[in-house]
């Protein structure tokens, strides 16, 4: 099982401002992102479970807006877990992920906003839960859009992992779409449909409430084509 990241990145949980920040109730790197010198930290904890066993670990993103147009997404996976069925438990840290973006076009009407972004994976990852020692290099677009009540987001790019005799790089088409909305007061829910950098496409939804102007609680529900249930909850925080 692989532990997915949102991919990260950030969403519509302020609901009192437009703004998206980071937010590990979706894997769809949002188009919405915060005001200069603005930060988010958002943690999460997930499990998977299918006929071949369990697995889970920490999510963590921290969000830095470098100017009105640009940002830094910062993801280190601090502990990771994985208990294949009739095996002996596994444990130990993730890789870090940094993705740098940057906005080349402003949403305008019917025009949406993109930005182009760069996913940079350090090899921090213990080599037992899915480390492979190698950098991975994934460049991507990210497209926005606002319409009738509803924050529409898409991802599409090329990963490129580097295998784990070091001869090369492996690559993988990557895409995400993502739909959210407030439903009422306080309460906005998330939809998306992705394949990651593991190719394995997967659907879900997720449920965030606002407790206060900058802090927000979710409950995230998927389900992958390798017939695996994820649950993930989790927490966003607003500098």
């Amino acid at each position: 099982m692989k532990i997915h990241v949102p991919l990260l990145l950030a969403s519509n949980f302020f609901l009192s401002t437009p703004l998206a920040f980071a937010d590990t109730a979706i894997e769809t790197e949002t188009a919405q992102i915060g005001k200069q010198g603005e930060a988010a930290f958002s943690q999460s904890y997930e499990y998977g479970h299918s006929k071949d066993g369990s697995s889970g670990g920490t999510l963590t993103q921290l969000e830095y807006a470098i100017t009105d147009r640009s940002e830094i997404l910062i993801e280190p996976f601090f502990y990771l877990w994985d208990h294949p069925k009739g095996e002996s438990k596994l444990h130990g840290y993730g890789d870090l992920e940094i993705t740098p973006s940057y906005m080349v076009i402003l949403e305008d009407g019917w025009v949406p906003a993109v930005l182009i972004a760069t996913k940079v994976k350090v090899p921090t990852g213990t080599q037992k839960v899915g480390g492979s020692g190698e950098y991975d290099y994934y460049p991507y677009l990210i497209f926005g859009q606002h319409g009738a009540g509803w924050t529409f987001n898409a991802n599409l790019g090329v990963n490129f992992a580097g295998r784990e005799d070091g001869d090369g790089f492996d690559h993988q088409l990557v895409w995400d779409l993502e739909a959210e909305r407030e439903i009422a007061p306080k309460w906005t829910t998330f939809w998306e449909a992705f394949s990651g950098e593991d190719g394995i496409k997967t659907v879900s939804t997720s449920l965030e409430y606002q407790w206060l102007k900058n802090f927000n609680s979710f409950g995230v529900l998927s389900y992958n084509e390798d017939h695996e249930t994820i649950v993930r909850v989790g927490l966003n925080i607003q500098f």
